[in-house]
């Protein structure tokens, strides 16, 4: 009896789910698409040889040429450990330049191939370098969500002959290849083709690929002034800065100077507030600015929070002021929760999003600063986050919570809920 009540009550649960993402249609990112981020070959995590493995960790470094020359420089991971040794992840950086790595977890190694003879194609006997030294390449061990930095490669023309890149390193020199276009703190204007709604499609289903040509930065839209206070905007699932534009459009640039954090919205949560911190912290180690707020769209808003509770203290990060969300769902996606039983159509987000995930009762029960002071916005016709956009756990400890006559999406484009914003904006920081 227990094993046919089980299997009616997963069957209900299977149903409801295929009844709950097709009804979702017009939010795409709750939708299940043909193809998804997981790894073609799973990695054995347990006993279950069929637990999908998610690249979900980031080794953030710079290559330093003593050649200085103005060349590509290919970036590979290989693991040693694993069963088929071929290479993990790359990335491809100009000259001297900041790189990301986004992997799963495991151990790697990594090599540097830069392109002397500029002919485009990255050739084995153009090795330039290793994490370690040409004779003894060092090992990098990484885990979920983990963020690790500062990793340093030298590169040089004379490494190749001190090393040779291990036999089963399965790189074709004849593969397509996505270079890193961008980095933080670059100026581009709101309208960049970058920030198209095609590449935020692909940072949610395929974060993978947008790592490699965009990486997680945070942009500005003109010339940094310390005369002006930064206001740092965070897109939510399937966005871009370009989610912003009605905001962008109507700022007071005497006072304000609007900044984009433009990251791959399908990755893990925890993984993208600790990336956030990153980047704003060496901003801020740049321009010493003494003050900003941060202002979040839907599951934006979750990645602030995260990022807030665990990064922003009286001691760190103590320049944030501010906290503005709109539509918000605090306590996650029921069909987030449905969609993990269908383990074979997920990606990486929807682990932190489901109600009872680990991200969101940590994140919630964790309080943000009392020097951050949080309004929250939402929208009275929000058939997306519903109830879940006034969750106590946020609304007790906001300074007030507003309502508008608006959906999800159009709250970032209505004039009452934009003058409202001004208001606080131009109370809370003047």
């Amino acid at each position: 009896m227990n094993r046919l009540s089980n299997y009616c009550r997963f069957v209900g649960l299977s149903a409801l789910a295929v009844i709950i993402l097709s009804g979702m249609v017009s939010c795409r990112y709750l939708s299940i698409p043909e193809k998804d981020d997981i790894l073609v070959r799973p990695v054995q995590q347990t006993e279950k040889n069929d637990v999908p493995a998610y690249n979900s960790a980031i080794i953030k470094g710079r290559i330093i040429s003593t050649d200085k020359v103005n060349a590509s420089t290919l970036i590979i991971t290989y693991r040693p450990a694993d069963g088929n040794k071929a290479f993990g992840e790359y990335a491809v950086v100009n000259g001297q330049g900041a790189f990301m790595l986004y992997l799963s977890q495991g151990r790697y190694n990594i090599y540097t191939i830069t392109d002397y003879n500029h002919n485009g194609i990255y050739e084995n006997d153009e090795i330039s370098g290793a994490y370690g030294s040409p004779s003894a390449a060092g090992e990098i061990s990484i885990h979920e969500n983990e963020l690790i930095t500062g990793v340093v490669i030298r590169t040089a023309r004379d490494n190749g002959r001190k090393m040779t890149l291990p036999d089963d390193l399965m790189f074709k020199k004849d593969q397509g290849i996505i270079k890193q276009v961008t980095h933080n703190g670059q100026v581009l204007k709101i309208y960049h083709e970058y920030f198209s709604p095609e590449n935020a499609q692909t940072g949610y289903w395929n974060p993978s690929s947008f790592m490699k040509a965009f990486g997680a930065h945070i942009y500005l839209t003109e010339e940094y002034s310390p005369r002006k206070i930064p206001i740092l905007f965070v897109h939510g699932a399937e966005g871009s800065p370009q989610n912003w534009i009605y905001f962008y459009m109507r700022l007071d640039r005497s006072r304000y100077q609007p900044w984009f954090f433009y990251y791959p919205s399908g990755i893990r949560l925890p993984l993208a507030a600790a990336l956030l911190n990153d980047e704003l912290q060496e901003l801020h180690k740049k321009y010493g600015f003494s003050k900003m707020a941060i202002v979040a769209h839907s599951v934006g808003g979750l990645t602030t929070r995260a990022f807030l509770t665990r990064y922003a203290s009286d001691k760190q990060n103590n320049f944030i002021k501010l906290f503005v969300s709109f539509a918000t769902p605090w306590g996650g996606f029921g069909a987030a929760d449905l969609s993990q039983i269908i383990t074979h159509k997920s990606i990486p987000i929807w682990v932190d999003l489901g109600t009872q995930s680990a991200f969101i009762k940590t994140t919630m029960a964790e309080k943000l600063s009392p020097t951050i002071d949080h309004y929250i916005f939402y929208g009275k016709n929000d058939k997306l986050s519903r109830e879940k956009a006034l969750d106590a756990r946020a609304v007790d400890s906001a300074i007030k919570t507003f309502g508008f006559d608006c959906t999800h999406d159009t709250i970032l484009g209505d004039r009452k809920a934009y003058s409202r914003f001004i208001e606080i904006l131009d109370k809370e920081l003047w």
